[in-house]
């Protein structure tokens, strides 16, 4: 083939001069090729979500703040604001509460001898329905009241009064209850700090008189129908609960084949806010004398 070995030596030379040819392709190498291929593919859809995710909280952020969305069409505000959490108002101190406790719902007795009677209707009613409007305005008025001697839920006397409130979508509700107790205001208000509010701690305040309000945080466990509860322990042994509603009596529906109703419907807020429940409250305490 070649005329002498300088000629052979040289071709051999430039064949050792040129690139090799790219070795066989194992199964092994087309494997990892693909993993890596379909990490690459995974890493480009993670990073594509991100951008959507970034996108989106761009969009949501201009929503919020009055922008506008597709088309140039303005999204309108929320009219209702979330809620601020209860108190304490100026005078209130908040009580801390355990959680874990408060889980366990549980039933504290105190020692003490409660009164036999509750104060009378013709007493109590008047003074919670002027504090009512002295605190709403003249369109609250009361809708439903009843004084019971012996009541099986509270296993002694109980009273209640209901009073419609007007508001921008129809009535809510102040609502009133009368209870006895025995021991004293501070020890039965401590024996009730898990009765209400979704184990969220509740804001203390006292009376001059010994008078001891407990205010609960608003109860969002429907939105559209909250309430709010505010209980009163006067040193006589009276206690009252105020509760503001977003519900009215037209919102209450018979249950077929029942005595009882249930709520459809409601204001998704409240006809008072926490410094007007608890003007009521002292208010009420002020007419009750």
């Amino acid at each position: 083939m070649f005329d002498d070995d300088t000629t052979a030596r040289n071709a051999l030379q430039t064949l050792n001069d040129e690139p090799a040819p790219p070795p066989t392709t194992t199964v092994e190498q087309v494997l990892r090729r693909g993993r890596r291929r379909v990490l690459a593919q995974r890493v480009s859809a993670v990073a594509g979500v991100v951008a959507v995710v970034a996108a989106i909280g761009v969009t949501a952020v201009l929503v919020r703040q009055g922008g506008t969305g597709d088309g140039g069409v303005r999204v309108a505000e929320p009219t209702t604001a979330p809620p601020a959490p209860a108190g304490p108002l100026p005078g209130w101190r908040t009580i801390e509460i355990d959680e874990a406790t408060c889980k366990q719902n549980p039933l504290i007795n105190v020692p003490g001898t409660a009164p036999d009677a509750l104060l009378p209707q013709a007493v109590v009613e008047p003074a919670f329905v002027d504090a009512v409007v002295a605190v709403t305005g003249p369109g609250a008025s009361a809708t439903t009241a009843q004084w019971e001697g012996y009541s099986p839920k509270a296993d002694g006397p109980r009273g209640y009064v209901v009073t419609e409130i007007p508001m921008s979508d129809g009535n809510g509700q102040l609502q009133l209850e009368a209870y006895v107790y025995g021991g004293t205001p501070t020890a039965k208000a401590d024996a009730s700090l898990y009765a209400y509010g979704d184990c969220k701690a509740p804001a203390r305040h006292t009376l001059p008189d010994g008078t001891v309000l407990q205010l609960f945080q608003r109860d969002n466990f429907d939105p559209e129908q909250p309430m709010q509860h505010l209980q009163i322990f006067r040193p006589d042994g009276h206690e009252y609960i105020v509760t503001s509603a977003g519900w009215s009596e037209a919102d209450m529906v018979p249950v077929p084949g029942s005595t009882a109703y249930t709520i459809e419907g409601g204001r998704r807020d409240l006809p008072t806010d926490d410094a007007q429940l608890a003007e009521i409250a002292t208010t009420l305490v002020a007419n009750l004398g």
